[in-house]
């Protein structure tokens, strides 16, 4: 089956798909509750509910999607306003009591079924139990409420960020050290006939001056400014913890954190707390030797200017140093690193890497249906049956309205078409913000960029080769707190000598690779910094499961504040709300940030045990791509690791792959 989407919709389009949509599901659900106890099967009603799903999921995506990436304003709000109405849609769907009453009596009549038509049902009446529809009707109808309103909360809170338009002015000599190039990139403003730079609150112009301006007052006022945007944020995250509170007393759990846990493989907060607490006991002592080093180096720095240090290391400072330190111990210059790097070189050494290790053929199409002149499109072909398997898109460019981090978007998942037995494939798309090609010059990665590139690409690959029969469980639709292990386990190849002597190519002298001895230093400064850099996940995961297991308000820009310097050792700026742009902990990743390092410990005994000895495995490759990716959600996280692995997972290898020595 083909490629369904369809992105050339314009606003009112969009509000009548939405529509539309939303009467065709509500007309299958309705036939469903239709059913009497005693006439209700799998095939007669969990079926129609799996097949409306799939459908629902790519025509939603015609929806939802644009509000990322469209270059059209009207577009990008009717895609908003049209999501709200889905997810309200959704929510009234997921408390259908005389749905969950069908649902119940197909599960009590113990059909014999597959493997996963068996877990669709226990799944399907799962999240029906956790969407209250034990609860008698004023409680069902209370917890309605909660989730429209956190629904839209959570639309509000992007858009925000995604509209965000505050800008910081500086001078060409407060800019000093930024490169020329890319000061060219930047828009101009003269002010009493005096010319500014002018910089958004993108990733690019963020850390572009973070990491290079010599000026600290520079760096503190990007900083600050990037601390302190999206004030609107501040009470929408407020009041979404408090009705995330309310909605878990409603469902007779003990806080929300214990509600989301319930079906990941952590299980409670108190595991997590546990690993949390685990990794910080292992890890402090390590970013306090690494900061005493950047304290050290600051003192250097300004007295070599003849200014005086005053002791400490402030938020604004830790890039720029940590870029310094790796020129001075390492000798790692990024600026004549990432002319290696061009986006075309990369792209292409990427896909050759993943089309080898996985058994996989791209080939890049002409498609006319994109939302961008900049967006390409790749089909991806099975490499031994020749079948046409799936298809993704890039979109890496910054843009105004578009979404300002990196990403994958599942937008079309795979499953077989109950009518014709055939299997709908997979599209995904990937969007990033690197920086735009400029009069004479590509696109440049630094080599952190490259990593996120493999990262966000293995998310597509994840969306790609996953094979389920239900779209309920298709690609990255596993367990919140293993979801990353695939990636993670990705980025290693970033590492690698060979892999890395592959990628490179001097964007102006073809046929130069990166030297052997600059990739050398490149491993070894690997770990730069790891105690500190891991702490601040560890901040974000503390952060997360302490504001979600709170009996009451510890108000959000507060906790921040207390937690900040006690875990990354590092102050927050004061009277800044850095937690305003904290998309992850409204975009899903409530009571789950701890699943970025939780799945770093299995992507890391995946690659040391089965890649790390030679990276091009195309068998071990064959069975990632069977026994990861393959199966989606349609089997527990731990047992695909069991599978893979031949053995439960453990830590070392992770804090192994870090430089942590006991």
């Amino acid at each position: 089956m083909k490629n369904l989407l369809n992105f050339s919709l314009t606003a009112s389009e969009i509000k009548n798909l939405s529509q539309t949509l939303i009467s065709k599901s509500r007309a299958v659900y309705d036939q469903v509750s239709a059913l009497s106890s005693d006439r209700a099967t799998f095939k007669n009603a969990i079926i129609p509910i799996a097949k409306i799903e799939a459908e629902y999921s790519v025509a939603s995506a015609n929806i939802y999607f644009p509000q990322y990436v469209s270059p059209i304003k009207e577009v990008r709000d009717a895609s908003v306003e049209a999501n709200k109405a889905l997810e309200e849609f959704s929510i009234e769907t997921d408390m259908r009591a005389d749905i969950y009453k069908v649902v119940l009596a197909v599960a009590e009549k113990n059909e014999e079924l597959g493997p996963e038509d068996k877990r669709l049902l226990e799944k399907m009446l799962l999240d029906y139990k956790r969407n209250g529809l034990g609860l008698n009707e004023k409680k069902q109808e209370l917890l309605k409420e909660i989730k429209k309103k956190l629904s839209n909360l959570a639309i509000q809170f992007s858009s925000n960020m995604n509209e965000d338009n505050t800008t910081v002015i500086f001078t060409e000599e407060e800019l000093e050290g930024v490169p020329a190039d890319y000061l060219k990139s930047l828009n101009k403003r003269v002010i009493d006939q005096k010319e500014y730079f002018v910089l958004t609150m993108k990733y690019p112009d963020v850390f572009a001056v973070l990491k290079n301006a010599v000026n600290e007052e520079t760096r503190r006022r990007m900083d600050y400014s990037y601390s302190t945007k999206c004030k609107a944020n501040l009470p929408i995250l407020e009041e979404a913890v408090r009705l995330r509170r309310d909605a878990a007393q409603v469902l007779g759990y003990e806080d929300h954190a214990t509600f989301r846990l319930e079906t990941r493989m952590a299980k409670t907060p108190e595991n997590v707390f546990k690993f949390l607490e685990d990794l910080k006991n292992k890890l402090t002592p390590l970013g306090e030797k690494e900061l005493e080093r950047l304290r050290q180096l600051k003192k250097e720095h300004l007295e070599s200017l003849g200014k005086q240090f005053n002791g400490s290391i402030e938020a604004f400072d830790f890039h720029f140093y940590h870029k310094m330190l790796m020129e001075k111990d390492y000798q790692i210059n990024e600026e004549e690193i990432k002319e290696y790097f061009s986006l075309e070189s990369v792209t292409q050494g990427m896909l050759d890497i993943y089309q080898k290790v996985l058994n996989l053929k791209f080939t890049e199409i002409e498609n006319k249906n994109v939302w961008h002149q900049d967006v390409r499109t790749f089909n991806v072909i099975d490499a031994t049956s020749d079948e046409v398997i799936g298809q993704f898109y890039l979109d890496l460019f910054p843009r105004d309205g578009k979404y300002t981090h990196a990403a994958c978007f599942g937008l079309q998942p795979g499953y077989i078409d109950v009518d014709t037995n055939e299997r709908c494939y997979p599209v995904a798309a990937m969007v990033a913000n690197f920086s735009k090609p400029m009069e004479g010059k590509p696109s440049l990665l630094k080599h952190n960029e490259v990593v996120t590139y493999f990262h966000e690409l293995g998310h597509v690959m994840h969306q790609i080769c996953s094979k389920t029969k239900h779209a309920r469980f298709h690609g990255t639709k596993v367990e919140r707190d293993f979801v990353e292990a695939p990636s993670q386990m990705l980025e290693n190849w970033c590492w690698e000598p060979t892999i890395l002597h592959k990628l490179s190519e001097h964007y102006q002298r073809k046929g130069e690779k990166l030297p052997s001895e600059t990739i050398e230093r490149m491993v070894k400064a690997k770990n730069l910094n790891a105690g500190l850099l891991n702490l601040r996940q560890l901040f974000f995961g503390f952060y997360d499961m302490k504001l979600h297991t709170a009996k009451e308000s510890l108000g959000a820009t507060k906790l921040w504040d207390e937690l900040k310097e006690n875990i990354t050792l590092i102050p927050n700026p004061h009277n800044t709300w850095p937690v305003a742009s904290f998309g992850h902990i409204m975009g899903g990743y409530d009571a789950g940030y701890y699943g970025y390092l939780w799945s770093q410990v299995f992507s890391a005994d995946m690659f040391f045990s089965k890649f790390k000895n030679n990276v091009m495995s195309v068998e071990n490759g064959l069975q990632y791509r069977k026994l990861i990716l393959g199966p989606g959600g349609s089997r527990d996280g731990d047992n695909m690791l069991r599978d893979f692995l031949g053995r439960d997972p453990t830590v070392d290898p992770f804090l192994k792959s870090i430089g942590y020595n006991k």
